[in-house]
């Protein structure tokens, strides 16, 4: 705990202390080599053996601790050299005490590096003038350019590595903040275009869809209540037209309220609120199926008892992909078998609509306002623009295995992430 204040809390990516013990393994050996290249005067002018080596083996003990705590190391490795030039001196010691002022300058608080720059500068120049005063000038001149370098240099080339480092970090976090703002007027301006597209929604599709519905309600109750005065039995194939006309604009209606809170909400498609799922097309296929009987035409599945489990975009896609497809058919296809296929297996999931091939000479004659209707190839392009972002295939046109058929297959994947 003691060491607290001491340790080193500056930049981020400094050495590990592996690199550090490393480091000092390394320079005790250097200074053991050169003590035995140079013989002791290398190491420390005319002094045993252990007395040369022991300051090497304090200051080589500190270099390891450079990183974590620089104050203490370079205040035990000031205190050695100090001993160590008075007994004698050695080059040996210098050259690791110019690491340990490197480290200290680099890895240290910001006041210590400080510190050490006007105090090398001070030392330097306090020793060059008693050099001189003391002893030969040329000599003292000499001996203070070997002392700025001992001193100085290290602790300035520190300084100016820190100061690049300071440089990029403070450029890294100002190029963070750039992408941080960026994301968020990005959002904001996609939320606001959500926003206008809901309220658009909202103010024009809800509102003609409400009016259908009223007016379809209305007529069939009027016109109910009249069959019931006038005692009129039997079904009548208007009234059930307009039951469906009902029924699908309060549907339709309700779908567009959903899109709605959907996109004035921030959640995505991946959430499990109130969204369209796989074991609802039998019920999605019951709901087309007065439409599909007042068009001639009959609806058989083939739907799995129970899906597995899969991601919800999986989910809305394959529902979206049935549920335009039925559209389709109900206002294109002719009088005959439509038949909805739906199978899952270890990795996608298969959906096949195949219907009879629309009759133009028949199918106008029977339902003149869908020639108001012409298809602009908007409900394909949905169904296959849905089936290709979640990794899937799409593929609808004439089944060339039956003749006169119309087939809609998509396959999709499984494996697709929520």
């Amino acid at each position: 705990m003691w060491l607290r204040p001491f340790t080193n809390t500056h930049a981020r990516g400094r050495p590990l202390p592996l690199r550090d013990l490393r480091l000092a393994v390394g320079f005790f050996a250097g200074c053991l080599i050169l003590y035995v290249l140079g013989g002791p005067r290398v190491m420390g002018g005319d002094l045993p053996v252990w007395r040369a080596v022991l300051p090497v083996l304090v200051l080589c003990t500190a270099t390891a601790f450079r990183s974590t705590v620089p104050l203490v190391a370079v205040a035990v490795g000031t205190l050695t050299v100090g001993v160590q030039m008075a007994a004698g001196g050695g080059l040996g010691p210098l050259l690791v005490y110019t690491d340990l002022l490197y480290a200290a300058a680099l890895y240290g608080a910001p006041w210590l590096c400080r510190v050490l720059q006007y105090g090398t500068v001070a030392a330097t120049v306090a020793a060059t003038v008693a050099l001189v005063l003391i002893g030969d000038r040329s000599e003292g001149v000499t001996s203070g350019v070997l002392i700025a370098l001992v001193l100085i240099s290290p602790v300035w080339t520190a300084v100016l590595i820190r100061n690049h480092k300071e440089r990029a970090d403070a450029e890294r976090q100002r190029a963070a903040q750039i992408d941080r703002l960026a994301e968020l007027d990005r959002k904001t301006v996609l939320q606001t275009e959500r926003t206008r597209m809901a309220r658009e929604l909202h103010d024009l599709v809800a509102n003609h869809l409400s009016a259908i519905a009223i007016h379809s309600s209305a007529v069939l109750s009027l016109t109910e209540a009249q069959r019931e005065k006038d005692g009129t039995a039997g079904e009548d194939p208007v009234l059930q037209a307009l039951s469906v006309i009902r029924e699908n604009s309060v549907q339709g209606l309700a779908e567009m309220r959903r899109m709605v809170v959907l996109l004035r909400s921030d959640r995505g498609v991946a959430d499990d609120w109130d969204r369209p799922q796989l074991n609802a097309l039998g019920a999605l296929v019951e709901q087309a199926r007065p439409a599909a009987d007042a068009a001639a035409l009959t609806l058989h599945t083939d739907l799995p008892e129970s899906f597995p489990e899969v991601s919800s975009v999986i989910e809305v896609t394959a529902y979206r992909i049935v549920q335009e497809a039925l559209t389709n058919v109900l206002k294109h296809a002719s009088a005959g078998r439509v038949r909805i296929c739906c199978r899952a297996g270890d990795e996608q999931l298969t959906i096949s609509v195949d219907s009879p091939l629309a009759r133009p000479d028949g199918r106008a004659r029977q339902r003149p306002v869908e020639q108001l209707m012409t298809g602009a190839g908007a409900g394909l392009a949905g169904m296959s623009e849905r089936a290709a972002l979640v990794g899937g295939s799409f593929d609808a046109g004439p089944d060339r295995t039956a003749p006169g058929r119309w087939r809609v297959r998509a396959v999709l994947p499984l494996a697709q992430n929520p």
